[in-house]
């Protein structure tokens, strides 16, 4: 599961819009996402013969969109998970269900023997925060496009819960084995225990508190140095290029397409002339 596919950016975006309005057809959602994300600030968007929007608003409301998790997924993913909260219901309680996991599966995956629900457990929480980790990126990228003040405090607000979830898939990786039906040893046990109690002392603390930077250190998890989440990074343009890569593939794809069709027509075309002279 580490290494499933994440989505584009455009299926990101795309799935958002889905949430917001179900009836964009396949055809005009494309339209609709590029020119959310290159048309000037204060350009309309048709999204359908009712609605328009401003290009930022559609940008601060996709983004909106995405921060908040979808509640079905959730619930479908932990469902195996005996510490399951209030997981879905708004981003901050989405924190505090990863924290949850985090504890459930350092516990469950270093106490003697790992159950195919054990190892179950691990990968689903790992192939799903992946994925959100990819859509909160794409978030970034969006409230960054905005130029309130709602915006700026929202990028601080996904800054920080990226970090902590890089912690968690950190700890989990590297203190938990892949794997079903194995024991493990009393070493790892004793290795995983001050990882355990870090995350159990984090969700004691209210969103936006943390614990001291040299601890994080010291457990070789501290991700508050990545390039991506400091203040500067420009992730706009990152959604920008990768969606201009994926047009300009799209496009080869169809003059492909086109020359293989006239390919084709010109062979079916010899072939009746041929047929006809003889």
């Amino acid at each position: 599961m580490e290494n499933s596919k994440k989505q584009t950016t455009f299926e990101v975006i795309s799935k958002a819009l889905d949430k917001q309005y179900s009836n964009v057809g396949e055809k005009n959602k494309k339209m609709i996402v590029r020119e959310m994300l290159f048309a000037p600030q204060n350009r309309m968007i048709e999204i359908d013969d009712k609605r328009k929007m401003g290009a930022e608003d559609l940008r601060f409301v996709t983004a909106n969109t995405l921060e908040t998790p979808l509640n079905e997924t959730m619930n479908a993913q932990y469902a195996k998970s005996i510490e399951i909260i209030n997981s879905g219901i708004d981003p901050v309680a989405e924190y505090f269900s990863w924290l949850n996991e985090t504890t459930s599966i350092l516990n469950h995956l270093n106490d003697g023997f790992i159950t195919k629900e054990d190892a179950l457990e691990r990968e689903s929480f790992l192939e799903l925060t992946d994925q959100r980790e990819n859509d909160l990126m794409v978030c970034l990228g969006l409230y960054e496009s905005c130029k309130s003040q709602e915006a700026q405090e929202k990028m601080r607000f996904i800054r920080y819960k990226l970090q902590k979830l890089r912690e968690m898939r950190t700890s989990i990786k590297f203190l938990t084995r892949q794997g079903q039906d194995t024991q493990t040893t009393r070493s790892e046990y004793d290795a995983a225990i001050p990882y355990y109690k870090y995350f159990k002392n984090l969700q004691r603390l209210p969103f936006g508190y943390d614990m001291p930077y040299e601890q994080k250190v010291k457990l070789g998890i501290s991700h508050e140095n990545d390039e991506d989440l400091a203040e500067n990074y420009d992730h706009y343009a990152d959604i920008l290029n990768e969606m201009l890569d994926q047009m300009r593939q799209d496009d080869m794809q169809k003059k492909s397409y086109l020359y293989e069709k006239s390919i084709d027509r010109s062979q079916n075309s010899e072939e009746s002339e041929d047929f006809t002279r003889r």
